[in-house]
């Protein structure tokens, strides 16, 4: 088992990575007494494999009081009316308000993200353990502190920043997890090494196919852990994106998390619209002569291509309906958008006030 400190003064957490860890989460967590009352968040799909395991390992290690609030899958489901279920499924578990209450959330982004809302939330905040079940939610959300939900199609729009106290990641819950869900959290994994590793690149290149194919569990670990090392030290300088720091991580996320709002989230997985989203930085860039490494922009396109995320987006989703959702994006300041575009591997910029016509012009022709 592999430890990593997110370091936040009295915030401050561990990541254990390693496989089997969810058989172990019950001696896990009563080892560290964060409290006895557990409440798990879940959905649908992952709750049909892991909860009973989940439930079991919490029993055999002496927690008697358990409930679990499941929620339908998807990223339409992160809504205010499954906030308010999960909310009231928790006040059923705490009728007294007297309960020491661990808030368990097992599955991925979606249930990290309004798991994470209900923990801070509740009683004005309880005690949160993100369990991630899926790539992406493993490279990227499961740390960080961003919690929230989805209001009607603009994404993100309500939450919070809550840390949990710890987060366990076992990589074996990959081996249930759909190849279209696998290959978005490998987009997610792609922006770390554009902003700050190229070494993860040349990873990504030299041993996709047995990332996709899950034979090198030792492979899956290391790129966790190579993006959640990233991804911890950026949110230790700037934990609640005041800084300019921790905006980095949002490179391709802009025109991305338009493209999943203009589709209503029934078109695109995360991932999928990222790199869309990573693509049309490039061009930005590259039209702006900001882009530096002329042969960068072919090379990302060339591994998004082999890893199988979408390089143009589908006819159905409009170019206006973006070009409006795009207006909801945090970063939209004072009428002016921002962007994190490339530099060249390892190197960003941002860049405020991107001219709408060259966006509009790049999402007609390039993707």
């Amino acid at each position: 088992m592999k430890k990593l400190r997110v370091k936040l003064d009295k915030r401050s957490y561990d990541v254990l990575i390693g496989q089997n860890l969810l058989d172990k989460i019950g001696k896990l967590i009563k080892s560290r007494n964060t409290g006895n009352d557990i409440f798990i968040i879940t959905d649908t799909k992952v709750a049909s494999i892991y909860l009973d395991k989940v439930i079991k390992s919490f029993k055999n290690n002496g927690f008697v009081s358990i409930a679990s609030g499941i929620i339908p899958e998807g990223e339409e489901n992160k809504s205010w009316k499954n906030y308010e279920f999960l909310l009231h499924q928790l006040l059923d578990f705490d009728k007294n308000l007297d309960k020491n209450i661990v808030v368990i959330c097992l599955g991925g982004g979606v249930v990290g993200d309004i798991g994470g809302f209900v923990a801070g939330t509740y009683r004005r905040g309880v005690h949160c353990i993100q369990v991630p079940t899926t790539l992406l939610s493993q490279v990227d959300s499961g740390i960080g502190g961003k919690t929230g939900i989805n209001l009607g199609v603009v994404k993100n729009l309500v939450g919070m920043f809550y840390q949990p106290c710890l987060v366990i990641i076992d990589p074996l819950t990959l081996q249930t997890l759909d190849k279209r869900e696998f290959r978005s959290g490998l987009a997610e994994v792609v922006k770390y090494g554009i902003i700050k590793d190229p070494s993860i690149l040349s990873l990504l290149e030299n041993h996709v196919n047995d990332l996709l194919s899950l034979s090198d569990m030792g492979l899956i670990e290391k790129i966790i852990q190579s993006s959640l090392n990233i991804k911890s030290r950026i949110v230790e300088q700037d934990e609640r994106d005041e800084k300019d720091i921790r905006v980095v991580l949002n490179f391709g996320h802009t025109i991305g998390h338009a493209i999943e709002s203009a589709s209503k989230y029934k078109v695109y997985k995360h991932g999928e619209a990222l790199s869309l989203g990573i693509m049309a930085a490039f061009e930005i860039s590259s039209r702006l002569k900001i882009l530096k490494d002329k042969n960068f922009q072919g090379r990302i396109e060339n591994l998004l291509r082999n890893i199988g995320l979408p390089l143009k987006k589908n006819i159905s989703c409009k170019n206006y309906a973006i070009l409006e959702s795009m207006k909801y994006d945090k970063k939209f300041q004072d009428g002016k958008n921002k962007f994190i575009l490339p530099v060249k591997p390892g190197e960003t910029k941002i860049k405020i006030g991107v001219d709408n016509k060259i966006i509009e012009d790049i999402l007609k022709i390039k993707i």
